[in-house]
């Protein structure tokens, strides 16, 4: 596949132009002898792969925390470090006296925030209904002043009862009309005094869900299959937390699911464009060397940690799952892993060390059968880690500059060096 070969030629110091820049055509002249490497443009396979140092961590890992554990009594322990157990197996308890207790104050607060709702609504009612006595003792009123008025419109009454009648029937209006006003505002009342009475009962209500929820954990079940691998404290001491594991993980028991394991690796921020979900990764152990395994990507972080000991490099998280592990794996082992971003099966290819970039694209040096190098524009595809893809400009069988002693015009700006085991 790697065809290379030491050429000598002769250099003219003179350069000649050809085409306004299309060429350069380098002479022979056996005085001046440079040694130029070559080497054979082919048919390959190209592609893009990055890698990147990870840890192997449990694929599930939970810290389980009391409520209120600081002032909470431990009343039973049914698990030691090292046990597994069952997904729902009961593995600690503590006094439940002050979370019921809690639960009692918070029904209570419910109970009171309901009662202040259905006082204001009683009382808007009331307003209500106090508003239409008024308007009908107001219409009343009305009605006998203007019986009274039509029938005697010179104000002159015959009868004293009908000027009675007259100014008890004003005075009826009056009052009415000071009723109608008070229940008015009554009414108005009834509005911030039930959205006030409503709020209570909402957090009433939330303190009661978060009380019933910490009698509810006063049992500590567990939430998968997995191993015990921390307890924060033993019966007869106070309850408290404790970290450990690969991400820190903290709580009074720390439970993990140790019979699978992913790797988590963080990837430089190029590399990272072209990682997605369900690609292929390949995953080697450096504690378990020979031992390959095929793993899927299944989670990219959205968001880049700045490493700042590390010159501000921005990395991202990537988890990858790892079928089938390898005998003796264990949590917080090195793996390395590989991933194929792009790919480019059976195309012609050269070495990124023959192709550099000028002022008008890329360029490579061709070595002709006479032994003259000329300056050729290529356009490329994929960049590979030693072979990149040539879409034009060169064809399989020509021979291309990968290096010189410097008399040529440097080859130094390609796109990265050779591979494992290959000579420049």
């Amino acid at each position: 596949m790697k065809t290379r070969s030491k050429v000598i030629t002769g250099i003219v110091i003179g350069l000649v132009v050809i085409g306004g820049g299309a060429g350069l055509a380098i002479g022979l002249a056996p005085q001046d002898q440079a040694t130029v490497l070559t080497e054979e443009v082919q048919v390959r396979d190209v592609d893009v792969t990055v890698a990147a140092s990870g840890t192997v961590s449990p694929s599930q890992e939970f810290g389980l925390q009391f409520p209120a554990a600081a002032t909470s009594t431990l009343e039973s322990l049914n698990v030691a470090v090292g046990d597994t157990v069952d997904a729902g197996a009961v593995l600690a308890s503590i006094s439940t006296e002050g979370l019921n207790s809690a639960v009692s104050a918070s029904l209570a607060q419910v109970a009171a925030a309901r009662s202040s709702i259905a006082n204001a609504e009683t009382a808007a009612d009331q307003a209500r209904q106090g508003i239409s006595a008024a308007d009908q003792a107001i219409t009343a009123a009305e009605l006998t002043i203007e019986n009274i008025v039509d029938k005697y419109p010179s104000a002159s009454y015959p009868l004293a009862n009908e000027a009675l009648t007259l100014l008890n029937a004003q005075k009826q209006k009056v009052t009415a009309e000071a009723s109608l006003e008070t229940a008015r505002r009554q009414l108005e009342a009834y509005y911030p005094l039930k959205a006030s009475a409503e709020a209570s009962l909402s957090s009433a209500q939330a303190g009661l869900t978060a009380a019933q929820t910490n009698l509810a954990n006063a049992t500590m079940i567990a939430p998968v299959a997995g191993t015990i691998v921390a307890i924060a404290s033993q019966l007869g001491e106070p309850v408290g937390t404790t970290s450990v594991g690969v991400n820190g993980t903290s709580g009074f028991i720390v439970i993990a699911a140790l019979e699978e394991f992913v790797v988590e690796a963080d990837f430089a921020e190029s590399d990272v464009v072209g990682i997605v979900d369900g690609q292929s990764v390949t995953l080697e152990f450096d504690a378990i060397p020979g031992e390959i395994r095929e793993g899927k990507v299944t989670k990219v972080d959205a968001y880049g940690a700045v490493d700042l000991s590390g010159g501000s490099i921005t990395t991202y998280g990537v988890t990858i799952s790892i079928p089938n592990a390898p005998a003796g794996l264990r949590a917080g082992m090195t793996a390395q892993a590989s991933i194929t971003t792009e790919e480019a099966p059976g195309v012609i290819s050269a070495p990124v060390t023959a192709i550099s970039e000028g002022p008008e694209g890329f360029v490579a040096l061709v070595q002709a059968e006479d032994g003259t190098v000329s300056t050729v524009p290529v356009e490329i595809g994929i960049r590979g880690g030693y072979y990149v893809e040539i879409l034009s400009g060169l064809s399989a069988g020509d021979r291309v500059v990968t290096g010189s002693d410097g008399t040529l015009p440097s080859t130094s700006s390609g796109f990265g060096g050779p591979p494992e085991g290959v000579e420049d």
